[in-house]
C-alpha cells in the first residue's frame, strides 16, 4: 500500500444535489447545481428564481464591502518617509562634509578617464550618512 492509496485528492468535495433539503451550502455552489440541472415540466421554476436572487445579494454584500474598503484605504494617508530627508541632511553636515569632498573628487576623476572605483569612498561615506542619521530617524518613529 503506497501513500497515495491513503490520500485521495477529491476527499475534500462535499456532494451538492438539488433535491436534498437545504444544508449549510454556498449560494454560488447552489446556483451552480441548480443551472447545471435541467429544469423538467414537473419540477418547481422557483427555487432557480430564490438561488438567483440570493447570489445577487451575495455580489451586493461584496461589492459593498469592497467599497467600504476603498473608501478606508483612501481615508488613510501614508504618512511621509522621514528618513530620506534627514539622511541628506547628515550628507550635508560637517561631520560627513570632507568624506563627501572626496568621493566628489575621486568621481570626478572617473568621468575623466580614470579606471578607478570610487567603492571606498562611497562606503565611508554612506557609514557616515548612516551614523549621523540613524538615531534621528528612530527619535521620530511612534
Amino acid at each position: 500500500m503506497s501513500i497515495f492509496d491513503l490520500v485521495n485528492p477529491f476527499s475534500y468535495f462535499t456532494p451538492v444535489y438539488a433535491d436534498a433539503p437545504e444544508a449549510e451550502t454556498s449560494a454560488v455552489a447552489t446556483a451552480v447545481v441548480v443551472a447545471s440541472d435541467p429544469v423538467e415540466e414537473d419540477e418547481d421554476v422557483e427555487d432557480v428564481v430564490v438561488v438567483e436572487a440570493v447570489e445577487e445579494e451575495t455580489e451586493d454584500a461584496e461589492e459593498e464591502a469592497e467599497a467600504e474598503a476603498e473608501e478606508e484605504e483612501e481615508e488613510e494617508e501614508d504618512p511621509e518617509d522621514p528618513a530620506p530627508a534627514i539622511k541628506e541632511a547628515c550628507g550635508e553636515s560637517m561631520a560627513c562634509k570632507s568624506l563627501k569632498h572626496h568621493l566628489d573628487e575621486c568621481a570626478a576623476r572617473v568621468e575623466e578617464g580614470s579606471k578607478e572605483s570610487c567603492a571606498e569612498e562611497l562606503l565611508h561615506f554612506l557609514h557616515c550618512v548612516d551614523q549621523c542619521a540613524v538615531p534621528k530617524i528612530f527619535a521620530t518613529l511612534k
